[in-house]
């Protein structure tokens, strides 16, 4: 697997976050899956009492990528969201909103 999801897989390990940002780069569950089964068996990972934690080995692999991957770009902190913009209207429009979808 690239470098990039390792990387990614081994933050959210080490930060105990979700796998969102996993999913946003395009991996399936199923591929998800086979990354935390390839770290666990290279060792980068360990899974002791229902928990998973990064190794020695992963601790150290980690903080030799992680520069290479860190979001230094403060406008790639939060992503843009186009589902509900709306699109603009004239100056000169009149909006009036339709009696059904006055809330009061």
């Amino acid at each position: 697997m690239k470098e990039k999801y390792i990387y990614l897989l081994l933050n959210a390990i080490k930060k105990n976050t979700d796998i969102k940002r996993l999913v946003r780069e395009g991996l399936s569950y199923v591929d998800i899956a086979r990354l935390t089964k390839e770290a666990i068996t290279n060792g980068l990972v360990e899974y002791q009492d229902e928990r998973i934690q990064l190794s020695d080995k992963g601790i150290e692999l980690y903080e030799q990528i992680k520069d290479n991957y860190k979001r230094t770009n403060k406008n790639e902190w939060i992503e843009k969201e186009f589902k509900s913009q709306i699109p603009r209207i004239d100056k000169n429009t009149i909006f009036v909103p339709r009696q059904n979808e006055l809330t009061f």
